[in-house]
């Protein structure tokens, strides 16, 4: 997907800069989720949500937001309180109970949907760019950046991963595959090559996985045309990492210089 942010996405972000502001948070710990929310006016429970990641009932200006017990990963529990707050925040609704799948919370690629939004405003509110533009300026672009903000903020790999490429001065992207095909992309402001849609190439890492293969740790250089419509780019530096869980390959893409 493009670099540039339709307005409601930019909005969703901006509101949570909003907030990031108003309690004056400077450091990753004063992020407190609970306190947040209980201030805008939402209190956080646990509890059984049949397979549901999260859910949110409104009730006027006040909301109850629930999260499964069933999830144990600290960086997915705080993305889906943000996100929950998020359609909270975002006005999605004055009276309703909304329940979010955990494919929702990885819907960062149809820009029309309201999850989207609510995660664009998550990704802000867990990241905020105030706090993580610094820590995205780096001479060699890999998952070692995105995994040291992920473990200080406590987010998602999928959300830091984003916000990184969309910050990083390098060019670079983040590639989103499943059932052995690109989904979604986002890239850094100067990343120009098309990126292939559709099945992914053989030569690709990510392809190994959905082969049933162990996908190569470190970050390898391959064929440019494996990824992208040009043969202007000799390789790209592809480092791919596999979610066995939930069936899904992240591909970090990086140009050299």
């Amino acid at each position: 997907m493009a670099g540039d942010l339709p307005l409601k996405c930019r909005v969703a972000e901006a509101k949570a800069a909003e907030l990031i502001e108003y309690y004056g948070i400077s450091q990753p710990e004063h992020i407190q989720l609970e306190d947040i929310a209980f201030a805008q006016g939402a209190g956080i429970l646990k509890g059984p949500l049949g397979g549901a990641a999260a859910s949110l009932v409104r009730y006027g200006e006040k909301a109850t937001i629930r999260i499964s017990d069933g999830e144990t990963d600290k960086g997915r529990i705080r993305f889906s309180i943000a996100h929950e707050l998020g359609h909270f925040v975002l006005d999605h609704g004055h009276s309703v109970h909304l329940v979010c799948s955990n494919k929702d919370m990885g819907d960062w690629y149809n820009q029309k949907n309201q999850e989207t939004e609510a995660n664009f405003f998550a990704g802000e509110l867990l990241l905020p760019k105030t706090l993580v533009e610094k820590r995205c300026d780096v001479n060699k672009v890999s998952f070692k950046p995105i995994r040291e903000i992920a473990d200080d903020f406590f987010t998602s790999l999928m959300a830091t991963a984003i916000k990184f490429v969309r910050l990083c001065p390098e060019m670079c992207a983040i590639v989103y595959s499943e059932d052995a095909a690109i989904k979604w992309f986002y890239k850094s402001k100067d990343w120009w090559p098309h990126i292939r849609k559709g099945p992914l190439d053989r030569q690709t890492l990510a392809f190994d996985f959905f082969q049933g293969k162990r996908i190569f740790e470190e970050p390898e250089e391959i064929e440019g045309e494996a990824w992208v419509e040009t043969s202007r780019v000799e390789s790209i530096v592809e480092h791919s990492i596999a979610s066995p869980t939930y069936g899904f390959v992240l591909s970090l893409l990086w140009i050299k210089p």
